[in-house]
């Protein structure tokens, strides 16, 4: 891909999402807040993910490029039916 769709608010990663936020990190994870370097994310229990740097970041689109479909039991719990992304709270909803 010659011109990658930058990550933005809203996009979401789907469980170990290739290792990306380490290897003990298995839930699906929602970007948050993004910057020019930068991106947090969170998942449903309201725990936050961060990374930062070319490297990462062109790992992280890679990996929600390529993992665009949630191998969870009863589907990723970010992402509504209807296409649309729940808001989180700290703690779950």
């Amino acid at each position: 891909m010659s011109n990658p769709k930058p990550l933005v608010t809203g996009d979401v990663f789907h469980g170990f999402a290739q290792g990306a936020f380490g290897r003990d990190h298995y839930d699906c994870t929602r970007i948050e807040a993004a910057g020019p370097d930068w991106i947090v994310a969170r998942d449903a229990d309201g725990d936050l993910s961060f990374a930062s740097g070319e490297r990462s970041l062109k790992h992280l689109i890679m990996v929600r490029d390529e993992d665009a479909v949630c191998t969870k039991v009863g589907g990723c719990p970010l992402e509504a039916d209807d296409g649309t992304f729940p808001l989180t709270t700290p703690g779950g909803y």
